[in-house]
């Protein structure tokens, strides 16, 4: 009995273009590298002013200051 031929089939690699999102929720746009976008540097002060300030406006108030730090670090990147 001769041995059977493999087939063999030709992958073709395809390279994705990297896109950068907006930060603002729904905002529906999109950024490639090409343009220029270069990520917000935000430092750890910033975070955590905004977040005693999220801890201010509810009137210190019962919350977890893991949520008002996630929150801060959110308006943050979105430029709020």
């Amino acid at each position: 009995m001769p041995a059977r031929k493999k087939n063999t089939v030709a992958i073709e690699k395809v390279t994705a273009v990297p896109v950068s999102r907006s930060e603002t929720k729904g905002s529906g746009t999109a950024m490639t590298k090409a343009q220029g976008t270069t990520p917000k540097v935000i430092t750890h002060e910033q975070v955590a002013e905004r977040a005693y300030q999220l801890f201010l406006k509810r009137g210190f108030g019962p919350g977890s200051a893991t949520s008002d730090w996630t929150e801060a670090e959110r308006q943050l990147k979105a430029g709020l």
